[in-house]
């Protein structure tokens, strides 16, 4: 969903890609020979030294899915023993995309904490770097297609600024290419401000007239979680009431100046979606 843009993107600017993938087979039958393949996983010092060796720059894009169990392992452990490998390599910098919402502050929140946790391990190796707190992005919209529904959890109220992965992928490659950005922590967001259920039914008025858009009570979801004994249910709830209240009163002004501005709107990215 997003590294591939990202990815994309480097390599429309002129770097020459590594991709290292815990699948690299199914990743190769994918993208074709666009980009070099290296097998690997984050957990293993071996895997990470051959794919990061000889290179410049190296971009983390990690993601536990929201599984407790993964967290340590995937986001921080992986984080912490790529940033030690990028040290003892001669890496130039290291970007790593992680969230807006806990503005680099624990929460008591695993799925926050974990990305704070990880900035932290990144930004203490050493390694010159470049951290992408990033707001919500239109390409996680199709993810809320539930059972022919568009279902978002709890009531949402607070608008967020929603991006394009396309967006971001331009400023990523900005900050590797700009001594400036280096050691510093970036702001991405879009150029409106739109709550999750506002972005979910013009999603769905646009791409899925058939489907009907309903919020879920987070109670009801913890309800069923206990009755189902259901861990996603009750993570899903978890990560949503976090958002039903924390604001996103965060100031991009720093990164659009140094990376520009993104400038996608939510209109714009529907019709290029319905239309690709």
């Amino acid at each position: 969903m997003l590294g591939l843009p990202v990815a994309e993107r480097l390599r429309q600017d002129g770097f020459d890609v590594t991709i290292m993938s815990t699948r690299p087979d199914e990743t190769q039958n994918r993208l074709g020979d666009r980009f070099s393949i290296v097998g690997g996983d984050v957990s293993s010092r071996e895997s990470l030294q051959k794919a990061i060796d000889g290179h410049d720059f190296v971009y983390l894009n990690l993601n536990a899915k929201r599984d407790p169990v993964l967290y340590e392992r995937i986001e921080i452990g992986g984080s912490r023993l790529a940033s030690e490998i990028s040290k003892e390599c001669g890496v130039k910098r290291i970007i790593a995309i992680t969230g807006a919402s806990s503005k680099g502050e624990e929460k008591g929140i695993i799925f926050l904490d974990a990305k704070v946790r990880a900035e932290r391990a990144i930004i203490e190796s050493g390694v010159p770097y470049s951290i992408m707190r990033a707001s919500w992005f239109f390409e996680s919209l199709p993810h809320f297609i539930r059972n022919n529904k568009l279902v978002w959890i709890g009531k949402q109220p607070i608008p967020r600024g929603w991006l394009a992965a396309s967006d971001y992928a331009r400023q990523v490659s900005a900050a590797f290419r700009k001594p400036e950005a280096a050691n510093r922590c970036f702001y991405n967001l879009g150029p409106e401000k739109i709550t999750i259920g506002d972005a979910v039914r013009r999603f769905g008025e646009v791409c899925h007239p058939e489907k009907k858009a309903q919020s879920t009570p987070i109670w009801m979801v913890r309800l069923a979680a206990l009755v189902t004994g259901r861990e996603d249910f009750r993570t899903a709830a978890d990560f949503f009431a976090y958002f039903d209240k924390q604001d996103e009163d965060v100031d991009s002004s720093e990164t659009d100046r140094l990376l520009g501005p993104n400038t996608t709107t939510l209109d714009q990215w529907l019709v290029e979606y319905k239309t690709s």
